[in-house]
């Protein structure tokens, strides 16, 4: 530590031990008077070698001590008790407060010193509480600061994950689009039929989006939710298979899940139960004990299922980001007989949050 700080701490010591001397009262007069009794007793006490002509010379501390650590008032009250006193015993005549030419400078010259200390003393301490009160606002001013430079990060570091949310959201609606017309054709008798089959397809899956992007959920049923984030997906009704109790699901949570089941029907028209007309989806969810959340997606009768190569942005979506909407954890199984989803996590802790 260098000889500023160490002048600082030192100062910073003083100035703390002066606030609480002045705002305890009892502390303040008992200060002024213990101030006015130690000087009056050295002044007695050194009488016989002090040189004449100096009666206040150990009066004058003692208000400056006083009146830097009690305030102005017992600073003051010190001041004329050690003015009285130095009059009395120290200024002759002796032992009378007599008035003469003499005295009156003596008495005039006292005056002014203690009158210019008190006030230096204010004055000095006024600037520490304006220097004081700045020293907050600018702490003040750079806590808010660094807090908007924070949201100003989180909402970078949001932006980023949403643009790159929205470039695959737009990969996979186009994707879902191809799929949709190539299942329009292969099932469809004629080119007119087909052209109408694809653009209801289409159509539903518009809503879908719309339905994951703009719907504000206040309380959504699971059973609600499944249906109308896969009805883009399903060719008939009866490829999906549903079990579960009554769940609502409050937005947080039903915009997870849509999001998962989004991505697991994309998944599944492409590559799964979905792209074969035999293959179909159990979807099944419970809610245990403390609100534990359960739920899972099982595909079977589509082709073989094997583990990518190069797990993407989807795996990443389902396994990690969902789960983070449920305070959980998901994982994904790569069976021969059909994919499997399941999802684990907590109601509580949102609704908890926003009680």
């Amino acid at each position: 530590m260098g000889p500023d700080e160490e002048a600082g701490d030192r100062h910073r010591m003083v100035s703390e031990a002066a606030k609480r001397v002045r705002s305890s009262p009892l502390s303040a007069w008992s200060l002024a008077c213990v101030a006015f009794g130690l000087a009056l007793g050295l002044r007695f006490g050194f009488d016989h070698i002090l040189p004449a002509g100096f009666p206040y010379l150990t009066f004058f501390p003692a208000v400056i001590l006083t009146a830097f650590f009690a305030g102005p008032r017992p600073g003051l009250v010190c001041a004329i008790a050690c003015g009285l006193s130095a009059w009395f015993w120290f200024i002759p005549p002796f032992g009378s407060f007599t008035l003469g030419t003499p005295v009156l400078i003596a008495l005039a010259f006292y005056v002014f010193v203690v009158g210019v200390d008190i006030a230096l003393i204010e004055a000095m301490h006024g600037a520490v509480r304006r220097l004081e009160a700045e020293r907050a606002i600018n702490q003040q001013l750079l806590a808010q600061q660094k807090l908007h430079l924070e949201e100003s990060q989180a909402q970078q570091r949001q932006q980023r994950v949403l643009q790159r949310e929205l470039s695959h959201r737009m990969k996979n609606t186009l994707a879902m689009v191809q799929a949709v017309v190539s299942q329009s054709l292969r099932n469809a008798t004629d080119p007119k039929e087909a052209a109408t089959m694809a653009s209801a397809r289409i159509q539903a899956l518009a809503r879908a989006q719309d339905m994951l992007t703009a719907t504000d959920w206040a309380a959504s049923d699971v059973k609600a939710i499944v249906e109308a984030s896969i009805a883009p997906h399903v060719d008939d009704p009866a490829r999906l298979r549903l079990a579960g109790p009554r769940v609502d699901l409050d937005a947080r949570h039903a915009l997870g899940l849509a999001l998962a089941i989004h991505e697991l029907a994309t998944n599944a028209t492409k590559y799964g139960a979905l792209s074969a007309d035999g293959g179909h989806i159990a979807v099944s969810w419970d809610v245990g004990e403390g609100e534990r959340f359960s739920f899972e997606w099982r595909e079977e009768g589509g082709p073989s299922v094997s583990e990518p190569n190069r797990r993407g942005f989807g795996s990443r979506l389902t396994e990690r980001v969902v789960p983070g909407y449920f305070q959980g954890h998901a994982q994904t199984e790569f069976a021969p007989r059909g994919l499997v989803y399941q999802l684990d996590g907590s109601l509580a802790a949102d609704r908890h949050d926003h009680s």
